[in-house]
């Protein structure tokens, strides 16, 4: 009778698989008389210690089975982690200088084209831009004599496809206002990896060649070089900054040291074999630089995450009584698995990233999948290990330390702080759900002022020889190399077709945004002719027509120019080439593919969120906050860089402009990870919710045992991708902090907010399956086991 009485008292929570469904109803209906609106679902404080039943059956899941394997056999699964590790670290050192630094032009278009056309003619955009001054004039003997050496010894050199200067082609735009300086043009050969080999090597030989003349170096090759060498140097500063970050935050959240040595070392293990990983692809395909900086701190963060959300519920089942080997096991089963779906949901959004025509977009993709792969498979491998190897160190219940707002047991149990913030939303959830869409909303209002543009030297620092260079180019020359629009006429003779070429040429002379017009027969302004040429030989096809546009080449008013050039009726067949045809020709391809990366990410985050919960109203609103996300992110991105400059200025175009592929990879990213979150929340919702089949008091618990966890999960990412701003490269700074505050806002506002509220409005639909549905009922330990 006592024990009777003492069940009905506390309610569902002790009963057992045993018990009849008639008695469990009626400790049901006992259970909602009590003060506690939420009833016995949710229990705070600390876990009670309860000795698990004999005749337990243990569950044969793949996570759990891979998880007692590895807890048994810890000594092979840790001396095979730290030979990994080792070989990663010297693989990945052994990189040297493959990685790349372009991929942001489109693949497959028609500037593309024009621009292979324009090399057969020998005016292809050059690789490297040798700007030489000299004290006196240019034309000088001694100058003119030093300069013709330079360019010989520069087109003699293996890899140079081309050498072109003032002093071998006698052009007027190679010569600088003041006739003191002059440029050399290299054209170099093979891919953005190979022409930075060449540039490493050539840039000494021809300032050793060039005594009495002061070189300085620019163009898209030594920019590669430029970005590597300062990438690497951000990478050594931002980890410095990470690693001690992340530790205090996790020490705070675990309140042992020793535990919080796990996800770090999981942390660090995985980021070494995913660049070791990448070194290796760089002998197959070009890999951006900057990919090494995003998968070491993508890699630690998520292994963190993982690993954060796996060791607490392994200690929070060593607090029911569990042993070892069955709590890791039983941990494994329950948030291991919700591990591996996080695994697979950023990997399928990463993965859809390579619908877009871009190198570097493809080469970060490739990084983050990487990364992924190597952050789960050291969740369910290492953590068993580690958790054998350290024993009880993991879950001693006297920390070394402990704040005054942490409880005294260093068990994990539900957080106090949460559930009077999931009550309190769940009472009124309309207005939170209004406040926090409105919010959100708010954030992505400045998305439609985007203006994209590329990469060029403005992502360097102001120090650096390349940027520099290319703005004292566009100071001491009238027409500037990086303005000009290359008209590719591959049929038009310039002697027997020259009527109909010199009224082309007038016609572009004469549009809105042209400076000047050069054809082989002279030179064009305003819509006339004002310096003829003679031309030699006839016979021929193919020449070229060199529009000058008269504002910067990402700038709007060129964008125009571009259109009307390619609009205006030509003598026969023709091609343009530049570097505003190539931002308009990426921006098109961009804008094509985004329907075909957005449809395939929302509906694969669907079916994997449905597979997990079996909810549809669950996945869709996952998706529908994933969507808000995104363009909270993108948003916060335009306000902070190319609105407000609050954290520096935009990079590329040097302009009030975004770089075209950084709110792409932070949109992904940011859906990614605002997903993750949303696993563990609603996995651990769904799992209250089949012990219990309560709504509101499944939606309270899952934040009041979840949200101390999000709160130090946030900070670790924000930590780790947030020391990217601490970087030279505006690109990564510009990443690393839309990251990091999406990330924070995501485990904030999103989780104890918006999720809450919509779940609760919802009500049971969120449970509803078209599928049936085995019934569970809770085991003596408290956890869902099928009837």
């Amino acid at each position: 009778m006592v024990q009777s009485m003492a069940d009905k008292k506390t309610g569902s929570d002790t009963l057992t698989a045993d018990e009849p469904p008639a008695a469990r109803r009626l400790a049901a209906r006992l259970a909602l008389r009590r003060r506690d609106p939420l009833g016995p679902a949710v229990p705070s404080g600390r876990h009670r210690r309860v000795a698990p039943p004999a005749a337990a059956k243990e569950r044969t899941d793949v996570p759990g089975a891979v998880a007692r394997w590895a807890y048994r056999h810890c000594r092979l699964v840790l001396g095979s982690a730290a030979c990994l590790f080792l070989l990663c670290a010297l693989v990945g050192l052994s990189a040297g200088d493959r990685w790349s630094n372009g991929g942001v032009i489109a693949d497959g278009t028609a500037a593309q084209r024009a621009e292979r056309a324009a090399e057969r003619l020998g005016a292809g955009t050059p690789d490297l831009v040798v700007y030489a001054r000299s004290g006196r004039p240019v034309d000088a003997p001694e100058v003119a004599e030093r300069g013709r050496r330079m360019t010989e010894l520069a087109a003699r050199t293996p890899g140079v496809a081309s050498a072109l200067s003032y002093w071998n082609t006698g052009q007027e735009p190679l010569r600088s206002t003041d006739g003191r300086g002059a440029l050399l043009r290299v054209d170099l050969k093979g891919g953005e990896s190979e022409t930075a080999r060449t540039a490493r090597t050539l840039v000494p030989a021809l300032r050793a060649a060039a005594s009495g003349l002061e070189l300085s170096v620019s163009g898209p090759a030594w920019v590669n070089v430029s970005a590597t060498d300062q990438a690497k140097r951000d990478l050594l500063r931002s980890e410095l900054f990470a690693l001690p970050a992340a530790f205090a935050v996790l020490a705070l959240a675990f309140g042992s040291l020793t535990a919080t040595l796990v996800p770090l070392g999981i942390g660090l293990t995985a980021a070494s074999g995913a660049l070791a990983l990448l070194a290796a692809v760089t002998r197959l395909t070009p890999v951006s630089v900057f990919a090494v900086n995003l998968s070491c701190a993508l890699g630690f963060g998520l292994a963190v995450d993982y690993a954060l959300f796996t060791l607490a519920r392994y200690r929070e089942e060593r607090a029911r009584g569990l042993d070892a080997e069955a709590a890791i096991g039983r941990a494994m089963s329950t948030t291991g698995r919700a591990v591996a779906f996080c695994a697979l949901t950023m990997a399928w959004c990463m993965a859809s990233l390579l619908v877009f025509p871009l190198g570097l977009i493809r080469s970060l993709a490739i990084a983050s999948l990487v990364v992924v792969g190597f952050c789960a498979a050291g969740t369910l491998f290492l953590i068993p290990a580690l958790v054998a190897a350290l024993g009880s160190r993991l879950d001693d219940a006297r920390p070394p330390f402990r704040l005054p707002w942490r409880p005294r047991a260093a068990a994990p149990s539900g957080s106090p702080f949460w559930r009077r913030v999931a009550v309190t939303v769940t009472r009124r959830p309309l207005p939170w759900a209004l406040a926090g869409a409105a919010l959100l909303l708010g954030l992505a209002a400045p998305v439609v002022g985007l203006r994209p543009a590329l990469m060029d030297e403005t992502i360097l620092p102001r120090h650096a020889e390349a940027r520099s260079t290319a703005e004292a180019v566009r100071a001491d020359f009238a027409h500037v190399p990086e303005r000009q629009l290359t008209v590719v006429l591959p049929r038009t003779d310039p002697v027997t077709g020259a009527a109909r070429l010199d009224a082309y040429a007038r016609r572009l002379a004469a549009l809105p945004g042209a400076a000047r017009v050069s054809t082989e027969a002279g030179d064009y302004a305003g819509g006339r002719l004002t310096a003829p040429r003679h031309v030699d030989a006839g016979g021929r096809h193919g020449t070229l027509v060199v529009v000058f546009a008269a504002d910067a080449p990402q700038s709007p008013r060129t964008a125009a120019l571009v259109e009307a050039v390619r609009g205006t009726s030509a003598p026969g067949p023709a091609e343009v080439a530049g570097a505003a045809v190539h931002l308009a020709d990426t921006e098109r391809a961009v804008t094509g593919a985004l329907g075909w990366w957005a449809a395939p990410m929302l509906s694969g985050v669907f079916v994997m969120l449905l597979l997990l919960t079996r909810s549809p109203l669950v996945a869709v609103k996952a998706a529908v906050l994933g969507g808000l996300s995104i363009g909270a992110a993108v948003g916060l991105m335009v306000l902070l860089f190319q609105r407000t400059h609050l954290l520096g200025p935009p990079a590329g175009g040097g302009g009030d402009t975004l770089e075209i592929t950084m709110p792409l990879l932070a949109a992904a990213l940011a859906f990614g990870l605002c997903v993750d979150y949303e696993v563990f929340l609603v996995a651990r919702m769904a799992e209250e919710w089949r012990r219990t089949r309560r709504n509101t008091a499944s939606i309270v618990f899952g934040i009041e045992h979840t949200g101390r966890l999000f709160t130090a999960a946030a900070l670790v990412v924000a930590v780790s991708m947030g020391a990217l701003i601490a970087a030279r490269v505006s690109l990564l700074v510009i990443l690393g902090a839309t990251i990091a505050a999406i990330v924070l806002l995501d485990a904030t506002v999103v989780r104890s907010l918006l999720v809450p509220a919509v779940m609760r409005l919802a009500g049971r639909a969120n449970w509803w399956s078209p599928a049936p549905r085995r019934r569970t009922a809770p085991a003596a330990d408290g956890s869902p086991v099928p009837e």
